[in-house]
């Protein structure tokens, strides 16, 4: 009886297996594969949208070289062996 179980179990983990790969697709039983692609044509102009760094204004963004070239903190580095 035991046997009989098991050999059921792996038919039926084999055959998930087969249905997650998408073995069963072309019949029609194939998996979700969470795509939206309607989401794609509502979208409402996605060339205005552009990604920029927290924390800096469009004067800041245009010139990251000015604040590149600045003198150096004057602030000392702490040696790490001098620790209390």
């Amino acid at each position: 009886m035991a046997r009989w179980s098991i050999a059921a179990l792996v038919v039926l983990n084999l055959a998930l297996g087969a249905w997650n790969f998408g073995v069963f697709a072309r019949w029609g039983w194939g998996p979700d594969d969470g795509r939206e692609p309607e989401r794609l044509s509502q979208q409402i102009r996605p060339e205005a949208i552009t990604v920029r760094a927290l924390g800096l204004t469009a004067s800041a963004a245009a010139q990251p070289a000015a604040s590149e070239s600045s003198e150096p903190a004057s602030a000392p580095i702490p040696n790490p062996s001098t620790r209390p």
